[in-house]
């Protein structure tokens, strides 16, 4: 199992549980060049801790800094993006490929879904515990369940000393601001600690989805071919027809699916509709033929 390891509070304590339940781990550890001193530290905190625990280490550096202005992206999103290739390429090349666990936390979950919320689209989507993605690649999150609170006890019971990263404690970026300001204030309002509540109300979401896919694919929607069959969808009612062209195009690899996509494509959906194709971000393309609606490959669509 590849294991992600920052030096942080969180990844030490993942670490430190899956090798106590008998797993055999890779920690990897990835350098962003973006902290200087403070990020060399950690890298060294990092070799200094799988020696004591006799773990291999895999070690990567990445020009963040450069790469974000390259691409026009946050820095922040950019270490995210990076961490996890680098990740899902070590794991690919394990034989047989290894899952990647994550060390992301209860209260990591009540931030993501309070993101997404406010982002809109998503709604009270949380993380998944597992998650197989679309090449096969499993992705792991086994203290999803834990707070931080327990973790932090979990380390001192160790006697077990981890890395904090300063830029945590500054609300410069949106998620800090949820953590350091948004959450805490939530706690305030509400009298009690809100973050056990919100994860149950994502993962009460999640299992709805869940049983909404399921029921989707017992109905008759498709062709053999695996294509949209749209007269068994035109005299539904639209909150109907969006669940499942949502459904079919997360089915079939389409990415960052929005109210928006699902909206534009239920208005190609009747025969007289004057727009038969749409671009799908990944380099997808939606497109009605023949009473169906397909997904293809741009550059399969314009060969």
């Amino acid at each position: 199992m590849v294991v992600g390891l920052s030096g942080g509070r969180d990844s030490v304590a993942l670490l430190c549980v899956l090798l106590a339940h008998g797993c055999t781990v890779l920690a990897c550890h990835v350098h962003h060049g973006i902290r200087g001193a403070e990020a060399d530290a950690d890298a060294a905190y990092c070799r200094e801790l799988c020696a004591a625990l006799n773990v291999r280490l895999h070690e990567e550096r990445v020009d963040v800094p450069a790469l974000a202005a390259e691409r026009g992206t946050s820095m922040e999103t950019t270490a995210r993006v990076e961490r996890r290739r680098i990740l899902h390429c070590l794991a690919a090349s394990c034989e047989p490929q290894a899952a990647v666990a994550l060390a992301h936390h209860a209260d990591d979950q009540a931030e993501t879904v309070l993101f997404r919320l406010a982002r809109g689209g998503a709604g009270l989507r949380g993380m998944r515990p597992v998650h197989q993605a679309d090449d096969g690649q499993v992705w792991l999150r086994p203290l999803l369940g834990c707070t931080r609170a327990q973790i932090t006890a979990f380390l001192h019971a160790l006697e077990l000393p981890w890395r904090d990263d300063s830029t945590n404690a500054v609300a410069d970026v949106t998620r800090n601001r949820l953590r350091l300001e948004v959450l805490p204030a939530l706690h305030r309002a509400m009298g009690r600690d809100v973050t056990p509540i919100i994860n149950r109300s994502a993962r009460l979401q999640q299992e709805s989805l869940e049983a909404l896919d399921v029921a989707l694919r017992q109905l008759p929607l498709t062709d053999p071919q695996g294509r949209l069959y749209l007269p068994a969808l035109l005299d539904k009612p639209l909150s109907f027809r969006k669940a499942v062209i949502c459904h079919y195009l997360r089915e079939h690899g389409a990415h960052d699916v929005s109210e928006e996509m699902v909206l534009r494509i239920d208005a190609m959906l009747a025969p007289d509709a004057t727009c038969a194709r749409l671009d799908l971000p990944g380099g997808l393309r939606a497109v009605r033929r023949q009473k169906r609606l397909i997904l293809v490959r741009e550059d399969e669509a314009q060969g």
